[in-house]
């Protein structure tokens, strides 16, 4: 019971190395994208061409996230494969993520179409299979990569820092939608606690598969199929 449980070596030695230092550091790019998503929203809400090419304006948004993560790693003089990239038992994460990817893909798609609900216009496709890639890339570089790493600095137990990492990762999803959609907060608690639980399982299972593999291969896959698979169906 207790190795299932037992992190990557690798993993485990990256941890380490981290200081508060590292901590603030995490916080400060959690701060970042808090902003930076933000600003999104109050630009999808005052400016119609925004809101026409919300996908263009979300993958810049991504990318120059991807971007300012990579940036904190170099500043701080450490190598980029510490977030789960280029090393680790990358094979093993891959075929668990494509597993967990075709579960969600029936779950969140084949379901659906066996009910008799349609796909989207083919041609909106490519827009949507980047813009989920990059969400997916971004979300893991920041989160699961990065800050979920990071906090150790703060707190000596990776459980304890993986599920400070699940609340900030949820608290990240409030500010856009509040702003763009004109949610209150109840709106992103009371009535999405489903929603809410499910983001947070999914944060367990994926730093489970980081933590396993030191690689995020294995998150990086679901979580763009999840998204994509739930999002080119016609409900």
């Amino acid at each position: 019971m207790f190795k299932i449980l037992q992190a990557d070596k690798e993993y485990e030695n990256n941890l380490k190395q981290y200081t508060k230092k590292d901590g603030i550091l995490a916080l400060a790019l959690f701060a970042i994208i808090i902003i930076e998503y933000s600003i999104f929203g109050i630009l999808r809400n005052n400016f119609e061409f925004v809101n026409k090419n919300i996908m263009i304006f979300g993958d810049i948004c991504n990318l120059l996230m991807i971007v300012i993560t990579i940036l904190f790693i170099k500043f701080n003089k450490q190598k980029i494969d510490t977030i789960g990239i280029f090393k680790g038992k990358w094979k093993i994460s891959i075929i668990i993520g494509i597993i967990l990817a075709l579960f969600y893909s029936y779950n969140n798609c084949i379901s659906y179409l066996i009910n008799g609900s349609k796909i989207v216009p083919l041609v909106q496709l490519p827009k949507l299979i980047i813009y989920y890639l990059l969400v997916s890339v971004c979300e893991e570089f920041v989160f699961r990569g990065y800050i979920g790493t990071r906090i150790f600095g703060f707190f000596k137990n990776k459980y304890i820092a993986i599920c400070l990492t699940g609340i900030l990762f949820i608290v990240m999803h409030f500010p856009y939608r509040m702003i763009a959609y004109g949610m209150i907060l109840s709106d992103l608690t009371i009535n999405n606690f489903g929603w809410i639980i499910d983001l947070f399982i999914t944060h367990i299972i994926f730093s489970f598969i980081y933590l396993k593999t030191n690689s995020l291969y294995g998150a990086i896959i679901p979580h763009w199929v999840s998204n994509l698979a739930y999002n080119i169906v016609l409900k």
